[in-house]
């Protein structure tokens, strides 16, 4: 069976792959990717947790090329941790709860008048849910200056040529044309910082790095780029899956609507397990080694996959493919990661999208899709709804 599936099919619906690799073990190879994939909790577990068996740099690595080096997710070790100290100031939860109310409900506030007034019909997207996130990072960062739609066209491109574990060369084209913009724009930015240092991310991560200015531009930007993807990525789009769950079933929806305010936490917690917006973590197989008991050769790549292991039923039970509001029960769900590369934006991210849904729900209770509306939701390594298209009122 995994010899047949293509990237296509991947794109377009991961589950069925997913629930056949657990049923089978849990741990399988699957050619079109070139990637064994660690699909059942306990092996997606094992492989992000256990950086001596499992290295966070992938040999050959489409994040390396698309972001280059070094990069805070495909370091380990002291590297990885001084990389990650460089953006602990911005995004630890009692600094993000301090700044993230009077910095996004203003964003979120201007683009529910924007949608109201040109309602009935809204697309979500597009239209809320991601200008939120991209505008809500910049803002963080210290590159509010950018435009919203160059914001959108980076990630979007840099996507393209992280997920390239195919090897499509135009895929990897995009990633590295995208990733020059982004050197080419930030750039400047960066040097402005260093000659007047400020609160923002980017101040602060070059003043954490060392040497010259262009050593400490060679050390901030590959994981500045990260941040850009993963940051913009993940609170948008797990807004989105949210927002579809929700719609998807009316009395969910109504019951949310009762009482968004104390529902808007479990919500985004269910919403991103049934829907990881990201959904691996990708090592390098150190020596040849087991995972839950299957072989798999040293050198190899190997994914531990959080979009599966969120719809393992062994730990979700027999509703595991289905958004639940009321769910009760199992760990904390693994969007986020596990391990040592744990997002360290998790509480923005999270706070994000619980304000974005809830905001929406106070203002339109009585949102619904718009009938006939089917909407299309794809990736494997990034999975969100493309569109969503809602009745207002």
């Amino acid at each position: 069976m995994l010899a047949a599936v293509t990237v296509e099919q991947l794109d377009d619906d991961p589950y069925p792959v997913y629930a056949a690799i657990r049923a089978g073990g849990g741990v399988a190879f699957v050619p079109c990717v070139d990637l064994w994939w660690a699909c059942s909790w306990e092996a997606a577990e094992e492989v992000a947790t256990d950086p001596g068996r499992f290295a966070a740099k992938p040999i050959p690595s489409p994040i390396d090329r698309t972001f280059g080096e070094p990069n805070v997710l495909t370091e380990d070790g002291p590297e990885q941790r001084r990389l990650r100290r460089m953006l602990d100031p911005s995004f630890r939860p009692r600094t993000v709860e301090r700044y993230v109310a009077p910095l996004l409900e203003p964003i979120i506030a201007a683009h529910l008048d924007a949608i109201a007034a040109a309602g009935p019909v809204a697309e979500l997207m597009e239209g809320y849910f991601e200008p939120i996130s991209v505008r809500g990072l910049a803002s963080v960062l210290g590159l509010g200056t950018f435009d919203d739609a160059t914001l959108r066209r980076w990630f979007y491109g840099l996507a393209e040529g992280v997920i390239n574990y195919e090897g499509d060369p135009a895929r990897d084209a995009i990633g590295q044309a995208m990733s020059r913009e982004v050197d080419e724009a930030v750039i400047p930015e960066l040097r402005r910082r260093f000659a007047d240092p400020d609160a923002s991310t980017v101040s602060q991560m070059l003043q954490g790095a060392e040497g010259t200015f262009e050593e400490r531009v060679a050390q901030v930007l590959p994981t500045l780029k990260v941040i850009l993807l993963g940051g913009m990525q993940e609170p948008g789009h797990g807004a989105g899956s949210v927002a579809l769950g929700l719609l998807g079933d009316p009395d969910q929806a109504a019951a949310f609507a009762a009482d968004p305010a104390s529902l808007a936490r479990p919500a985004t917690e269910e919403g991103l397990r049934w829907i990881a917006p990201i959904g691996t973590q990708t090592r390098r197989v150190v020596a040849d080694t087991a995972v839950q008991g299957v072989a798999v050769p040293g050198g190899a790549g190997i994914s531990a996959m959080l979009g599966s292991a969120n719809r393992d039923r062994r730990v979700w039970g027999d509703h595991a493919d289905r958004f639940d509001l009321r769910r009760e029960g199992g760990p904390p769900q693994a969007a986020f990661g596990h391990g040592t590369h744990f997002c360290v934006g998790h509480h923005f991210s999270r706070l994000q999208v619980q304000m974005a849904v809830q905001a929406l729900w106070e203002r339109f209770p009585a949102i619904r899709l718009v009938p006939g509306h089917e909407p299309p939701v794809r990736g494997w390594e990034f999975r969100a709804p493309r569109e969503l298209r809602v009745l207002l009122g």
